[in-house]
């Protein structure tokens, strides 16, 4: 005779999105496509413009979001420039001192990183480059997964 465990427990996957992200904040006073422009000279990357990032705020309005983006065939990283402002609501309130976030999927060597930095800080008219810690922002996950499935449907239509 044999005695079976009839309690089943229940499995909760948590997934770290962030381990495989670096976040630059941007404060600057330049509009998306000059940002974008000087960003692609000074740091040789090839941003261009696609479909706008969308959001859905509390009453489920879509607020969209200016999104540009460069797949470098050399290291397989993503980097996704993306601004923090709308007329209705910041993409990430607890960031409002940026204007703008550049987000580079497939972490970079950190050498890479600190030149990459390095050429940012050499653009005229921005006011302010850093490198956010993740672990110092909520829901970031949740962010990163809805541009992520964004990102996959537009590159996909465009294939």
């Amino acid at each position: 005779m044999y005695l079976y465990n009839t309690m089943v427990k229940k499995l909760s996957l948590d997934i770290d999105y962030t381990a495989e992200f670096s976040f630059i904040g941007i404060s600057c006073h330049l509009k998306d496509y000059r940002l974008s422009f000087f960003i692609n000279q000074e740091c040789g990357l090839n941003l261009r413009r696609i479909e706008d990032f969308m959001q859905e705020d509390e009453q489920k309005q879509s607020i969209t979001y200016p999104l540009f983006y460069y797949k470098c065939p050399e290291t397989n990283n993503n980097f996704c420039l993306i601004s923090n402002h709308h007329s209705e609501k910041k993409l990430i309130p607890a960031l409002k001192q940026f204007d703008y976030f550049l987000l580079i999927q497939n972490n970079l060597p950190p050498n890479k990183k600190k030149n990459l930095i390095s050429n940012l800080k050499k653009i005229k008219n921005l006011l302010a480059v850093y490198e956010i810690e993740f672990s110092k922002l909520k829901n970031i996950n949740q962010l990163l997964v809805d541009l992520e499935l964004q990102l996959i449907e537009n590159l996909k239509s465009h294939a």
